[in-house]
């Protein structure tokens, strides 16, 4: 696992001084402290910083083939390596390390571009060849590993976090901050690819590779989610059918675990006592058959917010070497304006916090860990999948009956109020918008500034969303698959992965995803929907492949999400911190916000008239963001 960076002059311009690169690594240095390495030729520059994983004595980066010709960075893993690695020796290349970056380097001059399809694993990857001055910079097949570029005097500038590019000085002149993003964070609490909060900065997507060479950059794309079903529309399947697929599932998930736990150096997991989580370590238990060191995380004196007991069950279960972190709210006084510089591309999830300090903790015995993100998002675990059920009955009330529910609605709270202004969308583009607003729609223009009014006025955010059900098309997805592959291409890369990779990274702690195997997810979008969600029971296969390896009460209990007591800790011991930050002259003067409703917004939380925790965090993160990255 690294961090990577670099450049490379396309057009004629100011040349980049010398230090350029070293000050692109320093910034990230976070990323991987064991070691760094630079590599500078004509047009092109590149640096990594190393957290060595694969090959810890020889694996050091930028690598080369035998005569120099094509040299690469890279972050990340490839999990096939060896196998990818014992075809290209038959082939005649020869090795000089064991590490997965060299097999990226043969397998270019094996298959050219046509290598990227060949890889399996999680990874960002600059590749630059000499010969024809051809840089190619990749973003991996479901989007966990980050990579950000941009454009400036004729250069193409990249790197795992925006830091690095804002470390080049033109670069950092230049920045400007993109107000419409600032909306769009505040609507959907990420910012979705390509587009950051800075002007002209962009994410490259997910599943593909851009090409600088001759002059011209092009973005293209080399997966996609096949269009074969394991159920032909209308046919039915079997009892024996399901019991397939919960076999299949099975072999596909034991193997991706199997493969992530190649390392030369310790591996352990986040167990938080969900299904996800404990799923992951049993696996990790069966196939490494020996004791899992696992990590979770509590809150002190919030009993409503703990799930340690459920941990400690699963901990005793799979007889893994627990270890339980407890977060108080003083710990996360301090905390909140740190760690914002690590989020220069940012999401508003309170997770971030006691992921960080999680992450922290585990790097203390461990430099990988395994976690359960992207279950959820493959097998329809969110209520709101559950709900949209309800939309048909919802359409199908009389007018004069929903007539009167805006006078009931009024005195709902949320999630139920968020839930029937969702189901009384006609368009799936428009609910899905609903389900996934940081607020209400009214509360956030009643909170809007002259420069949100403006973009509120003149921006559609609906417009990002219907481009992605567009794509989506050839499929031919019923409702549950199209809300399943928005949070796909949005959600899971833009906001969770995001967060694990910058929680973790900002720790130099590597984590790795085993259910977001790209096999894995295809298989996953080729099941009927009627085996993802049942009788209003989400991952419902997934529960069925789950019981011969953990618990009936882990498997069956509610889900709860990852929640953070921010509500009532903004009431007491941050309120201190919530004022002061919201109530500064330089939030004020900043043009997003009416001040007169914030302080609205700040009073009805602090009264328990209304919940507002995840908004005020959102307001606190904008500010914080601009003092690190703007003033």
């Amino acid at each position: 696992m690294c961090g990577i960076a670099g450049f490379v002059q396309f057009k004629p311009g100011i040349p980049l001084k010398p230090n350029v690169l070293k000050d692109m690594a320093e910034a990230i240095k976070h990323r991987g402290p064991d070691d760094d390495g630079f590599y500078q030729k004509g047009p092109v520059g590149l640096c990594m910083t190393r957290l060595a994983i694969i090959d810890v004595a020889h694996g050091a980066q930028p690598i080369s083939n035998e005569n120099g010709t094509i040299w690469t960075v890279f972050n990340g893993e490839i999990y096939n390596h060896v196998q990818l690695r014992e075809e290209l020796q038959k082939a005649g290349h020869h090795f000089k390390t064991q590490s997965d970056t060299e097999v990226i380097v043969h397998a270019y001059e094996e298959y050219g571009e046509a290598f990227i399809s060949r890889l399996r694993g999680m990874f960002a990857i600059a590749l630059w060849d000499q010969l024809f001055q051809k840089l190619i910079i990749v973003r991996d097949h479901i989007g966990v590993k980050p990579l950000y570029y941009t454009t400036q005097d004729g250069h193409l500038i990249f790197g795992s976090e925006i830091k690095a590019l804002l470390a080049v000085p033109s670069v950092n002149a230049a920045k400007k901050v993109d107000v419409k993003q600032i909306l769009t964070l505040m609507t959907l609490q990420y910012v979705p690819t390509p587009d950051t909060l800075f002007k002209g900065v962009r994410k490259l997507p997910a599943a593909n590779y851009l090409i600088c060479q001759q002059g011209k950059l092009q973005v293209k794309p080399y997966w996609k989610l096949p269009l074969e079903s394991k159920v032909i529309p209308g046919k039915k399947y079997t009892k024996n059918d399901e019991n397939m697929w919960v076999e299949e599932l099975r072999m596909r998930f034991l193997s991706s675990v199997k493969e992530q736990l190649i390392a030369d150096v310790p591996v352990g997991a986040f167990l938080s006592g969900g299904m996800d989580s404990s799923l992951v370590v049993s696996a990790m238990t069966r196939q490494a058959n020996r004791r899992i060191k696992t990590y979770s995380v509590g809150f002190e004196n919030e009993h409503d917010f703990n799930e340690l007991k459920y941990s400690q069950k699963v901990a005793q279960w799979l007889k893994s070497d627990h270890r339980e972190l407890m977060v108080n709210a003083e710990m996360l006084n301090g905390l909140i304006p740190k760690l914002v510089k690590f989020q220069d591309d940012p999401v508003i999830d309170p997770a971030v916090l006691p992921s960080f300090l999680v992450s922290l903790f585990a790097r203390q015995e461990v430099k990988v860990v395994l976690t359960g993100e992207g279950a959820d998002e493959l097998f329809g675990g969110y209520h709101r999948y559950s709900f949209d059920r309800f939309h048909n009955h919802i359409q199908a009330i009389p007018d004069w009956i929903k007539g009167l529910v805006p006078y009931l609605a009024s005195n709902m709270r949320d999630p139920y109020h968020q839930a029937w202004k969702a189901l009384n969308k006609e368009t799936l583009v428009h609910r899905h918008l609903a389900w996934s607003r940081l607020c209400l729609e009214e509360t956030l223009q009643g909170l809007a500034g002259d420069k949100l009014l403006y973009e509120m006025e003149n921006s559609k955010i609906e417009e990002t969303l219907e481009k992605i059900f567009d794509e989506a098309a050839p499929h031919k997805f019923d409702n549950l698959n199209l809300m399943l592959y928005m949070d796909l291409k949005t959600w899971l890369p833009d906001d969770l992965l995001n967060k694990v990779d910058r929680t973790s990274m900002a720790a130099s702690l590597e984590a790795r995803v085993p259910y977001l195997d790209h096999r894995l997810v295809e298989f996953a979008y080729s099941l009927p929907s009627s085996v993802k969600l049942r009788g209003g029971v989400g991952k419902f296969i997934l529960k069925k492949a789950a019981v011969k390896y953990i618990p009936r009460e882990i498997i069956n209990r509610q889900k709860k999400g990852f929640a953070v007591p921010l509500g009532p800790w903004f009431k007491k011991e941050l309120k201190p911190l919530l004022l002061d930050i919201l109530g500064s002259d330089s939030f004020k003067k900043r043009g997003y916000f009416d001040q007169n409703k914030v302080n609205e917004v700040i009073h009805d939380h602090m009264t328990g008239k209304q919940d507002h925790h995840l908004l005020l965090y959102g307001l606190l993160l904008v500010e914080l963001w601009h003092r690190q990255f703007v003033d």
